[in-house]
């Protein structure tokens, strides 16, 4: 059997994709030993290297990829797996065209543990300004006001996606995704077929035993008191940044406390947060973590920390699996759908962040880390249960090529 992952920008830098692509490998190889696994990343060497696999190029995401070579690889592997992320609210018209070239050709198609947020990506699906917002706005205006252009614009844009995903994924073999949350968006667009809930692949990554990191990371890590690890994304950057530094600033004041900045992409939220930290008052009090980790080093960090705050969803669930206390900045509502089984509740958007109660909560954590660790550990064994049950589903899946 011929298995190719896809569907998810992987080889493009972020820690969370590959943690993904990493651990649904691993799933994929249990489930069918004897398999050949493919995968489309733009990381083809060092990924076909590290996971034994065999790559093929990044379809669907720019730059311009060959259509024509995408579909023949569809066609040539027996089942295709759209492999995670929240691609069904991110960029969902990428993957359900690969589900629907696959099941053209009459292949077996799987979505992987994907996640839905509440809206979807503003980037795609929103009017933005420009030339064809000022047509829209101009013919609002010729109508006066009874043809509202920009809104009608961004109806049909969100109307023609989850089309496509209904469509899609209701002809998928098998379709789980991450949360329950995820399933109500999903059934939202129509979809009728069953919509199994799992849980993200990226759960089951283990530590690295004996990660080597940065020499201004080693000595943070070495400091005796309460460190605190923060990854802000870079892709939706918090808003007030001089309010961030003024929180990061309040944790470090007493000289008792440190902060080490842990990135998901080691290229722009590693240049970000290295500002961030050269505008502290006491920038040698905080350390980032610069150069290129695997998931499993990171993993190893957050493991160190004593609480992280994150508006990434995969450094959250890192800290999740060292039972590390965290807080989360909403950049989307995928962060909230993961705190809420602990109890949480985010501290504000990327675009109203309430540092006050960020700083609080960081407080409260740092003394509670006993109780929390209780929850987060019963937590996880809920998230594990559901997906060995959907894992089941998808060994069953493999057993037989259409």
């Amino acid at each position: 059997m011929r298995i190719l992952l896809g569907g998810v920008p992987f080889g493009r830098n972020n820690v969370g994709d590959e943690a993904i692509l990493e651990c649904v490998v691993r799933i994929v190889r249990e489930a069918r030993p004897d398999a050949q696994i493919g995968v489309s990343t733009d990381d083809g060497a060092a990924t076909a290297a590290k996971l034994g696999v065999r790559a093929v190029p990044l379809f669907g995401f720019e730059p311009p990829y060959n259509r024509d070579e995408m579909i023949r690889e569809l066609r040539e592997h027996d089942v295709f797996i759209w492999a995670g992320a929240t691609g069904l609210s991110d960029y969902p018209e990428i993957p359900t065209e690969m589900l629907r070239h696959a099941q053209a050709a009459g292949r077996k198609t799987v979505v992987w543990q994907v996640g839905m947020n509440s809206e979807l990506n503003p980037a795609k699906y929103r009017v933005l300004p420009g030339k064809r917002r000022r047509l829209l706005d101009a013919i609002a205006i010729a109508s006066l006001g009874l043809f509202r252009g920009v809104a009608w614009e961004e109806r049909r844009r969100i109307a023609r996606a989850r089309r496509r995903i209904a469509g899609a994924l209701n002809a998928a073999d098998l379709v789980v995704v991450r949360d329950p949350e995820s399933r109500i968006q999903v059934e939202a667009c129509g979809v009728s077929e069953p919509v199994h809930v799992g849980a993200d692949s990226a759960l089951l990554l283990e530590a690295s035993p004996s990660p080597v990191f940065c020499r201004e990371a080693d000595k943070m890590l070495a400091f005796p008191g309460p460190k605190i690890g923060l990854c802000v994304s870079a892709q939706r950057e918090i808003a007030n940044r001089p309010a961030l530094v003024a929180y990061l600033d309040r944790l470090v004041d007493a000289d008792s406390r440190r902060v080490l900045f842990i990135p998901m992409n080691p290229l722009t939220d590693a240049a970000l947060m290295e500002d961030l930290r050269r505008a502290m008052h006491h920038p040698e009090r905080a350390a980032t973590l610069t150069g290129r980790y695997e998931p499993a080093d990171i993993l190893a960090a957050a493991a160190r920390m004593d609480v992280i705050v994150s508006s990434r969803l995969h450094l959250l669930i890192f800290a999740s699996i060292a039972h590390t206390p965290f807080i989360g900045i909403s950049r989307g509502s995928k962060v909230d759908h993961f705190l809420a089984p602990y109890g949480l509740r985010s501290v504000g958007s990327v675009e109203t962040c309430d540092f006050d109660a960020m700083h609080a909560e960081t407080l409260r954590l740092l003394d509670d880390k006993a109780d929390f660790a209780k929850r987060s550990r019963e937590v996880r064994r809920q998230l594990l249960a559901r997906l060995a049950i959907t894992r089941g589903l998808l060994s069953a899946a493999l057993q037989t090529c259409i």
